[in-house]
């Protein structure tokens, strides 16, 4: 018996009733994007400099990026083409004059590449510190893997996609590793309000532990008052505490005991005087509990929004998809934040089922 295939339903699917609080929420987000939009169309018309030769957008930039991260709450491109279609009111939020094709909107995003999709995702990060001073107080970093939108023909490799790769995901409850052929998004969490700050995509067979500096130094160039770090063992090495220290932060990182004879013995590393928190102190602990909050955002930013709907190829445009569900994950926390509903900030699911 074949299984009846469900739809996550979006934040304008149950039509345009102004009083009906998803809809409130919608244009809430949308004004929450306008606030943002002085800053964001300085970086979108960086796609077209002056005296650029050629024909002008033809849509208006910050629309279709408002359109694009809204695209995060259907399942593809031709779905977010689909109801801007049969959603006259969500059309006019997001400000085109009419329904681009979904080529348009591969296009532009296309254009914008990862880089500036991550300036803007720290512009709002920026505005998220208005509400929150403390925020990226304490990072919970883990990475999490998709299933490419390819198959493996090739062995370990595909003819489609031929940046995936097969790497390791979980495991089950027998022990045994779970693989899957994909990509890898590393992540840094606030620990305490649980919304990503950043992250580095990669094929799904690469290490996590060497991207541990670059998310670190990533931080603090956006001004972060980091003052923990959290991660699991994975990220466990001399290199990775004393680049944590050097950055006046504070490091939770349990030992691995498969790289150290002496810490299999003792359960400690000779090296851990060093440690501003005695490893396996009731504080160490307190912190280490915090850990699960990059679990729970990792799984809301693939169920909620959208990461797990993963429809594009190669790791370029890979990068790009995962910046869109940043972006869209941290506007719904601004969003709240705006509405004077601190309480359903990590909680993207209230708004889109």
């Amino acid at each position: 018996m074949r299984k009846k295939r469900t739809r996550r339903k979006s934040l304008g699917q149950r039509g345009p009733d102004p009083s009906n609080s998803t809809e409130q929420f919608l244009a809430a987000f949308m004004a929450t994007m306008d606030t943002l939009r002085p800053a964001i169309e300085t970086i979108l018309m960086e796609t077209y400099p002056p005296g650029r030769r050629g024909r002008p957008p033809g849509y208006p930039p910050f629309a279709m990026l408002k359109a694009i991260i809204y695209r995060t709450q259907t399942q593809s491109l031709r779905g977010l083409c689909r109801e801007l279609t049969s959603n006259e009111r969500l059309l006019r939020l997001t400000g085109l004059p009419k329904v681009p094709p979904h080529q348009t909107f591969s296009n532009h995003v296309n254009r914008l590449g990862e880089d500036r999709l991550r300036r803007i995702s720290e512009l709002v990060v920026q505005g998220l510190r208005q509400y929150w001073p403390e925020f990226g107080k304490v990072l919970a970093i883990d990475g999490t893997v998709v299933k490419a939108n390819a198959m493996n023909n090739l062995g370990i490799r595909s003819t489609s996609d031929p940046d995936a790769r097969w790497g390791y995901k979980e495991h089950v409850k027998k022990g045994e590793p779970k693989w899957e052929f994909g990509y890898r998004f590393t992540i840094a969490t606030d620990a305490e309000h649980e919304i990503p700050v950043t992250g580095i995509t990669t094929p799904a067979n690469k290490n996590e532990s060497p991207l541990y500096p670059g998310l670190l130094k990533r931080g603090n160039i956006m001004g972060l008052p980091i003052d923990v770090v959290v991660t699991d063992a994975l990220y466990d090495s001399k290199e990775n505490i004393a680049i944590t220290i050097a950055y006046r932060a504070r490091p939770i990182i349990p030992l691995n005991t498969r790289s150290s004879k002496t810490a299999k013995l003792t359960g400690t590393r000779r090296g851990d005087v060093i440690l501003p928190i005695r490893r396996n102190s009731e504080e160490w602990k307190r912190y280490l509990r915090m850990r699960n909050a990059s679990e729970r955002v990792n799984r809301s930013l693939k169920e909620d929004v959208g990461l797990g709907t993963l429809k594009v190829r190669r790791l370029t445009r890979v990068a790009c998809f995962f910046w869109i569900c940043m972006i869209a994950k941290q506007f719904f926390a601004l969003s709240a934040l705006r509405l004077g509903k601190p309480e359903l900030v990590r909680y993207a699911a209230v708004w889109c089922h």
